[in-house]
């Protein structure tokens, strides 16, 4: 049970920083949950004696993670520092290219 609790909260979370990176949360927030199983699959060809059935699920949530944060929107400009929206005045994370509030895109000024 606590496994799907977890996995609700990453593929929530990811879908999130997909969402403010300027992607799509709800593909990001899917690759979540079909890396877990695809690993999961994966894994019980190892046998139950193997960690690698318990590891290569969370691997592969890892990996949705990791792509998420330093591939996606890697080729768009990026304010160097915290930024207030301009049509919502809303203070927004460096790392974040989209609005959290509204969702408009930040713009160089």
């Amino acid at each position: 049970m606590w496994v799907f609790v977890f996995l609700t909260a990453c593929a929530l979370g990811i879908a999130a920083l997909a969402r403010g990176r300027g992607g799509n949360p709800t593909l990001f927030g899917s690759l979540v949950v079909a890396g877990y199983f695809l690993g999961w699959i994966a894994g019980q060809s190892f046998g139950t004696e193997s960690v690698i059935p318990l590891v290569l699920p969370w691997a592969m949530v890892g990996l949705v993670a990791f792509a998420t944060r330093f591939i996606l929107g890697a080729g768009k400009p990026k304010p160097d520092s915290m930024w207030s929206c301009p049509n919502c005045n809303m203070v927004n994370e460096s790392s974040y290219v989209v609005c959290q509030a509204c969702q408009r895109p930040w713009t160089p000024a």
